[in-house]
């Protein structure tokens, strides 16, 4: 292996300058540090008047709308068919708590979409508490798994 000089190289991309001290003008430190420190500008302490961002063109900010109470209904339909697969696997022995991993998953996920819609709703009594109680037992179900409940001694 050969190794090239390349210091050249490094010379020119990179001069060699010698510093040349300043001469002093007989003057003491402390008396340039003072001088120094009077020329300095004094930052502001009071209060600094806020800079406004403007807003974004594409982005604006709306109150939700008006939950379609059949929509809300396939929804939760779709919610209890997870449940009863969650149920399904549960009770068989030869699933692992690895493979129902992704079944709670999806509950806790509908369960989350589904709970900003609960404010929503009409104020039909019936409709909306059978749709509390169904997010009540999907994140009961999904708290007991993830803290073990099932995991056999």
């Amino acid at each position: 292996m050969k190794i090239h000089n390349n210091d050249q190289i490094l010379k020119n991309i990179y001069p060699e300058t010698k510093t040349t001290p300043q001469p002093s003008d007989d003057q003491e430190f402390g008396t340039i540090l003072k001088e120094s420190v009077e020329n300095v500008k004094k930052e502001v302490t009071g209060p600094r008047q806020t800079t406004f961002i403007n807003a974004l063109n594409g982005v604006q900010m709306s109150t939700p709308s008006k939950f379609d109470k059949q929509f809300a209904l396939d929804r939760i339909e779709n919610l209890i068919g997870l449940l009863d697969q969650y149920r399904h696997k549960l009770a068989d022995p030869a699933i692992t708590l690895k493979n129902i991993d992704p079944i709670i998953r999806q509950i806790e996920q509908e369960t989350k979409n589904l709970a900003s819609a609960l404010d929503s709703l009409p104020q039909d009594e019936d409709f909306k508490n059978i749709f509390n109680q169904t997010l009540v037992t999907a994140s009961l179900e999904v708290t007991k798994f993830y803290r073990g409940d099932y995991i056999a001694p």
